[in-house]
């Protein structure tokens, strides 16, 4: 009896597996090219490298400092690229803060806002000089059921604080779903979005951690459950399909943790005397990581990016 009910539980976790891959890979999810790529004229070239750019997008206006009739929709979500160089050898994750600003008084979020997510493929490549491969676009509460299927993630916040009845301490937090999702779009300090970034980066490499150490491989039924949720919040460029992701995710768990570094694309922000602040991209540094990123030389420095806070 024993081995029958191993045989039919490892079926049941095929068809949901099957029913998850065919979620995930259904037309419906897929934005095609023309709205999501700019022209293949303006673009980087082609490289052996693989990146991925993720956006995690918020439902509501809840949570934080900022006024949320102050915040588009997009200066409240999570912008990510995961970048994996040639080599092979390490994982690079860059979050980007909506709220910097890039031209015209306009903000990153602002510009996608107004221009749409060709703007926002075009921008991620002009300011890293690397060729975005795949996109993902996940809603935050996908993104909760995730944490919540592989467990709580610890997760790093640098002060205490409220947001929508959840208490965050200095320090390391174990966060479940709604805390991670609430984590990543509460503002903990008034300071246009940087340490909402900085969240976010912490919250994005502890469910990389997570997911490549709760035993998705050996584990087809959680494997399932995990590309299930990950579906249903799912929007997607045509060639990110579950074989691709898999792809993606077995290179991920190639590197030793040591080896994926997250930081902030830098930028610095400053204090108005109306009491506003406004933040931009960093003028020195972000051409130094675009020329890092180009020549290879990427894992020399990010390292030095998050040793310097970033």
């Amino acid at each position: 009896m024993a081995k029958l009910r191993t045989a039919l539980s490892a079926l049941g976790a095929a068809k949901d597996a099957g029913r998850a891959r065919a979620l995930f890979d259904d037309p419906g999810t897929v934005i095609v090219d023309g709205e999501l790529f700019p022209p293949d004229s303006v673009r980087p070239p082609v490289t052996g490298a693989r990146t991925l750019l993720l956006r995690v997008v918020q439902d509501d206006a809840s949570g934080g400092m900022d006024s949320a009739a102050a915040l588009s929709g997009c200066e409240r979500d999570a912008f990510a690229v995961v970048h994996i160089p040639e080599a092979r050898d390490f994982i690079a994750l860059l979050a980007f803060n909506p709220r910097a600003r890039v031209e015209a008084g306009l903000t990153f979020g602002e510009l996608i806002e107004t221009s749409g997510r060709p703007v926002c493929v075009a921008m991620v490549e002009e300011f890293l000089g690397i060729r975005v491969d795949h996109v993902l676009e996940l809603r935050a509460e996908a993104l909760g059921a995730v944490v919540d299927e592989i467990g709580t993630l610890p997760v790093y916040s640098r002060t205490a604080f409220a947001a929508d009845g959840v208490q965050f301490a200095e320090g390391t937090n174990r966060l479940d779903g709604r805390g991670a999702v609430v984590f990543a779009a509460a503002s903990a300090v008034d300071d246009a979005g940087q340490t909402r970034t900085r969240n976010q980066r912490a919250l994005l490499r502890a469910l990389v951690l997570g997911l490549r150490s709760s035993g998705l491989a050996q584990s087809p039924a959680k494997l399932a459950s995990v590309l299930g949720h990950i579906a249903h919040g799912a929007r997607k460029d045509s060639r990110l399909s579950t074989l691709e992701l898999g792809k993606l995710g077995r290179e991920l768990r190639s590197v030793a943790a040591d080896d994926l570094v997250a930081v902030t694309v830098p930028s610095r922000s400053r204090r108005e005397e109306d009491g506003s602040v406004t933040v931009d991209f960093d003028q020195e540094a972000a051409p130094a990581l675009r020329e890092a990123l180009h020549d290879g030389q990427a894992a020399e420095f990010v390292r030095g990016l998050a040793s310097m806070g970033y």
